[in-house]
C-alpha cells in the first residue's frame, strides 16, 4: 500500500486486466484441448498447456501492437502449438472458436473483493481504468463482467499502438484522463510490464501477488 501522504495525491488508478483483476480459469491449454477435442483431436490438457506456454514465449516478442498483429499473432500462437499433438479438422474454424473464448466470462474468474474494491474507489472519487497488452475481447470481456460502469478507459495496446513496458503506453493512459503520471497508480502482476513499467514512466506503481484487491487501500474507503 502507498503511503498515505502518497496515496492523498492519486486521481486515478489503473489496473492491470488478466492476472490482476481477474483470471483465465482454466489455463489456456486446457481450454484449447476442449476445442480440439471438438474438432476431432484428442490431446493431454496439461501437456498441451506446457507447450502453450513455451510457444507464446517464443512468439510474443514479435507481435506489433495493431489489431491485426494481435489476431494473426494468437493464430499463429494456436496453430503452432496444436501443430505438435496432430491435425484438427478444419484448423481455421478451431482457432476462431478458440479465440471468441477469451471473450467469455465462462473461462474467467475475478479476483477476491474486485466488484466491491472498484466501486469503493470510485465512490472515494479516484478515476479508474484498466490498462493492458490484450485486444477488443478485454472491452467484450468487462462488459459481460457487468463492470464497464466502473471505468472510465480501457486502453488495450492492440489498438494504443503500443505495449507495456513501452513508457508509450502508460503516458497515453494519462492524456486520455487528462492527468499527470504522478498522479496516477498502476497496479499489475508483472514486475516487467507493469510496476517497473510504470515507474520508468512516471507513475507509481503496485504490484499484485494475488488474493484480495482490497489490501492495497486505505481501509477507510471501504468504510464509508
Amino acid at each position: 500500500m502507498l503511503p498515505q501522504n502518497i496515496w492523498e495525491k492519486i486521481e486515478a488508478v489503473f489496473f492491470d486486466a488478466e492476472g490482476t483483476l481477474f483470471h483465465i480459469t482454466p489455463p489456456v491449454g486446457y481450454i484449447y484441448a476442449e476445442i480440439c477435442r471438438e474438432y476431432g483431436l484428442l490431446v493431454d490438457a496439461s501437456e498441451l498447456q506446457k507447450t502453450f506456454l513455451k510457444v507464446y514465449l517464443s512468439l510474443r516478442g514479435n507481435w506489433k501492437a495493431s489489431p491485426e498483429s494481435c489476431f494473426e499473432g494468437w493464430r499463429e500462437v494456436f496453430l503452432k502449438t496444436i501443430s505438435f499433438f496432430g491435425k484438427l479438422k478444419d484448423p481455421e474454424a478451431a482457432y476462431l472458436k478458440g479465440y471468441e473464448c477469451f471473450a467469455n466470462p465462462k473461462y474467467f474468474r475475478l479476483s477476491p473483493d474486485t466488484e466491491e474494491t472498484l466501486s469503493a474507489l470510485k465512490a472515494s472519487g479516484r478515476r479508474l481504468a484498466i490498462l493492458s497488452n490484450w485486444d477488443e475481447r478485454l472491452i467484450r470481456l468487462i462488459k459481460a463482467f457487468g463492470l464497464e460502469h466502473l471505468f472510465e478507459d480501457i486502453l488495450v495496446s492492440c489498438e494504443a499502438g503500443f505495449m507495456k513496458p513501452e513508457p508509450e503506453i502508460f503516458h497515453l493512459a494519462c492524456e486520455r484522463l487528462k492527468i499527470s503520471p504522478n498522479r496516477a497508480l498502476m497496479i499489475g502482476d508483472s514486475l516487467s510490464d507493469d510496476v517497473l513499467g510504470a515507474r520508468a514512466a512516471g507513475l507509481w506503481a503496485l504490484r499484485y501477488p494475488g488474493g484480495s484487491l482490497k489490501k492495497f487501500f486505505p481501509q477507510e474507503i471501504f468504510l464509508s
